[in-house]
């Protein structure tokens, strides 16, 4: 699977945010409150760009802020916010650009006033990305970045599920419930080798992850049970995987979009050289010691 397509499997499934922990209020808190700053801080109709959109979270935070704001917002996915999310009025406003390649922008030298990115431009190539985005960036035009530390409260349980999500697909239950649906395998043997992977003690299982992918199997055999149509069950079947390779993918670009302290020194060195001014500061939530990310701010000399 490509990895925009993992990306655009996530965004059309209604996701308002990619990269917080789930139910998380402080997160949404912190956000908004950097978003909120560095909006207001922008003249009135500031041309802003927003990378990674993703379904346009910091766009419409923005907005809500400071609602002269002119917000174009890219990702590489298949985006479309007003039609895959609860859009508010506030996205009515933004130019949501789908399938752009943020390391070659298809916009003039110096036409924004800002530009932004919330856990998404650490997904690109740095070395071609960065040099794009100062370039379409206005003379004293300002930027600020969110991104992920390699040891945030999303990263590392990301590292957690992945295992799981590996050792999911090396049990062979989806090859097997693919023979059951071909005749191949009884419903007897399917359910022998499920019982195995649920009694399996090494494999620490999960209500998010294992537990709902049998739960679809189990609505899946139920179908087949009440002799419904098969080829609308194949195409079930064929979903399901497609989601579960998705996710897999979409938290393996997380882990590996992380970024250590070097890492952002670098980056910031790299963006130095770009004639830019810039610095950086851990993002820590306020009542105790986890790490959510890295803020890289700055502007355009």
């Amino acid at each position: 699977m490509e990895e925009s397509e993992a990306w655009s499997v996530y965004w059309q499934n209604n996701h308002q945010e990619s990269c917080i922990a789930k139910g998380n209020t402080e997160d949404n808190f912190i956000l908004s409150d950097i978003w909120r700053c560095f909006s207001l801080q922008l003249s009135h109709c500031s041309t802003v760009l927003d990378l990674a959109t993703g379904n346009g979270s910091v766009a419409r935070r923005l907005i809500q802020f400071n609602k002269s704001l002119k917000v174009t917002a890219v990702d590489r996915a298949s985006i479309d916010p007003k039609k895959y999310t609860d859009a508010s009025v506030l996205l009515s406003t933004v130019h949501f650009i789908p399938d752009i390649n943020i390391q070659k922008l298809p916009f003039d030298d110096c036409v924004f006033d800002a530009v932004t990115s919330q856990f998404g431009l650490e997904y690109s190539n740095l070395s071609l990305s960065t040099p794009e985005l100062v370039r379409v960036l206005k003379h004293k035009g300002q930027f600020m970045f969110v991104m992920h530390h390699e040891n945030s409260e999303v990263v590392i349980p990301a590292k957690v599920k992945i295992k799981e999500f590996n050792l999911l697909l090396e049990s062979g239950l989806l090859e097997n419930f693919a023979l059951f649906l071909a005749g191949s395998l009884t419903l007897q043997q399917l359910n022998a080798a499920g019982e195995k992977i649920l009694n399996n003690t090494d494999w620490i299982k999960s209500n998010a992850i294992t537990g709902q992918v049998f739960l679809a199997i189990d609505k899946l055999i139920q179908l087949k049970n009440q002799n419904q149509n098969l080829v609308v069950i194949m195409e079930a079947f064929k979903d399901m995987k497609t989601r579960i390779d998705a996710e897999n993918s979409r938290l393996n670009q997380l882990i590996l979009a992380s970024l250590s302290k070097d890492k952002v020194k670098k980056l910031c060195t790299s963006l130095e050289k770009l004639d830019t001014k810039v610095s950086f500061k851990l993002i820590q939530l306020n009542d105790n010691a986890d790490v959510m990310g890295w803020k890289v701010m700055g502007y355009k000399l």
